[in-house]
């Protein structure tokens, strides 16, 4: 088997020395390099991933546990994509003696589920670019021309709970002591998607943060102090709330807070976490108020400015008089007498919190509108598309974790290795693999003996090869 290895590692090294001379000869540049070396390093990785998977399987085979436990039924082939490409393996089918049924061993050991055509790397590797494109273009990036189809990528999604993509970011987020901090401040928007049939739904997004970070006392640059995001679409208002409350709890030393600002456009369930968050004050956002204030306006910047005006000296007899103004210059056009009617009782109705804004310095603006679209629609809504509403859930929670500094592979990895539960004599077998781990290492003997390492000039490269050849499998991490 390490024959194939061997080959390979020595093919790797003449690329790698003849790409170089290439390179400084100017045949050659580092694009059209890396490309040849990334299907060497492929063509060994495949190689390397199969020879694990025969070498554990031999050892199962030959395991003293083993044969009181399992007899040997047959041979057979198993295929598997895998992060270097497609794999064929070999692996023995065993019949339990105790009449428990067939069972492939090795793929028990290797994590290997007994349908399963695609390896959890591969998964994880779709899940972590699959937030930020297409399924196609994912399956492609992670697979290459070996790609998987649309389909497949949705399976993947489909199996995993959004819920527990809530527990992972409530397990990391409690950790350590409570922030003290004087202003909390909750800022709130929605995207708008289309469902697959035909109906348009709400995707909720809320980021808590403590202002803008600053140096030396300045602002330098908008950047948000403590910013942690939560977002759903199936949840309603009173569940995501309830989530954001307990994340304030749980994370900011509440008593010690002096003042808790929601910031939004005034939408029902905005406001509904007022409810939630003990003390919060609503203040409607500028960049909503600024939309509304433009269509009593229109064009007029002298009557905007005028109106921008009356708000912050809370003027609302000011207000009205130049509404009542703007509706006779219109006179019969219908169509601008609704846009205005509609601009004055949206800012009517939240006139308390607009004065709130103005009066008060310790708010800042509202930057929600910014963060959907840079956390939500560019994946979610920029593009038709509809989306079925269990993935849309699913992929705007793994959106919030990849924002808040998840490695989505590792989240996906972590998960599946929790739900794995092996039968405990399978578990046995496998310590005794590794308590007699002589035959796993032996099959790595003959790549200490490839003549271009042993023989051939020091260099980082060589270093690098010896270092990992030297390793066994068990050290490696297989198991």
């Amino acid at each position: 088997m390490t024959e194939n290895i061997v080959s390979k590692i020595e093919e790797l090294l003449k690329t790698f020395e003849e790409g170089l001379e290439k390179i400084v000869k100017r045949e050659k540049d580092l694009a059209e390099y890396s490309i040849e070396l990334k299907k060497q390093l492929d063509l060994i990785g495949k190689e390397m991933i199969k020879e694990a998977c025969e070498l554990i399987d031999e050892s199962l085979k030959e395991n003293e546990e083993r044969k009181k436990r399992y007899e040997v039924v047959r041979r057979d082939k198993r295929g598997l994509k895998t992060i270097f490409g497609y794999i064929e393996y070999e692996r023995t089918y065993y019949k339990d003696k105790e009449g428990k049924g067939y069972v492939y061993l090795v793929d028990i050991v290797l994590g290997i589920e007994r349908y399963q055509r695609i390896d959890n790397a591969v998964k994880g590797a779709i899940i972590e670019r699959v937030v930020d494109m297409s399924y196609e273009k994912a399956a492609k990036e992670v697979l290459g021309e070996d790609r998987i189809s649309r389909q497949s990528v949705m399976n993947i999604l489909k199996g995993i709970d959004s819920k527990e993509l809530d527990e992972i970011q409530h397990s990391k987020s409690v950790k350590g002591e409570k922030k003290v901090v004087k202003e909390l401040y909750i800022e709130a928007d929605e995207d708008h998607i289309s469902l697959q049939n035909g109906k348009k739904e709400i995707a909720k997004l809320a980021y808590i943060n403590t202002g803008y970070k600053e140096e030396k006392g300045v602002v330098i640059r908008k950047e948000l102090k403590d910013l942690h995001y939560f977002s759903s679409v199936k949840e309603d208002a009173d569940d995501f709330w309830a989530k954001v409350g307990k994340y304030i709890e749980e994370n900011f030393e509440v008593e010690k807070i002096e003042n808790i600002y929601l910031l939004g456009d005034g939408a029902n369930w905005i406001k509904k976490g007022l409810e939630w968050i003990d003390g919060a004050e609503f203040v409607l956002d500028k960049f909503h108020l600024t939309k509304e204030i433009m269509k009593i306006a229109g064009g007029d910047r002298k009557l905007f400015n005028e109106i921008l005006k009356a708000l912050r000296e809370k003027d609302r007899e000011g207000f009205e008089a130049l509404v009542k103004e703007k509706m006779e210059e219109v006179k019969e056009d219908e169509l601008a007498k609704r846009r205005i009617k509609k601009g004055r009782r949206y800012i009517l109705s939240h006139w308390d919190n607009i004065v709130l804004e103005a009066a008060n310095v310790n708010i800042k603006g509202c930057s929600a509108e910014g963060h959907v679209s840079h956390v939500l629609a560019e994946r979610m809504s920029s593009r038709p598309r509809g989306w079925s509403e269990d993935i849309a859930e699913t992929m705007v929670k793994l959106l919030s974790l990849k924002y808040n500094g998840f490695e989505l592979m590792n989240v996906y990895l972590e998960k599946i290795k929790a739900k794995k539960s092996e039968r405990q004599e399978v578990k046995e077998i496998a310590k005794g693999i590794i308590k007699n781990g002589k035959r796993v290492r032996k099959g790595t003997e003959k790549w200490n003996n490839i003549p271009v390492i042993a023989n051939g000039k020091v260099n980082q490269l060589r270093r690098a090869l010896k270092s990992l050849i030297s390793c066994s499998f068990y050290n490696a991490g297989i198991f």
